[in-house]
């Protein structure tokens, strides 16, 4: 499944998801995650230091 990157915008099939302490979602793809200055993607980063990754699709419940 592709996701779509919040910082570049492009669909990408390696894109990451992590999700904060707040319940707030970021989808990132892995070059704006290395390499982007946007807010967006310094989140991301804290986030991955954190190991705040989401590995797998989560099943949402109705």
């Amino acid at each position: 499944m592709k996701r779509q990157c919040q910082v570049c915008g492009q669909k990408n099939g390696s894109c990451n998801r992590y999700i904060l302490k707040n319940g707030q979602e970021i989808t990132i793809c892995p070059s704006c995650l290395a390499f982007s200055n946007d807010e967006t993607a310094k989140i991301a980063r804290q986030a991955h230091k954190e190991g705040l990754l989401v590995k797998g699709d989560i099943k949402r419940q109705k």
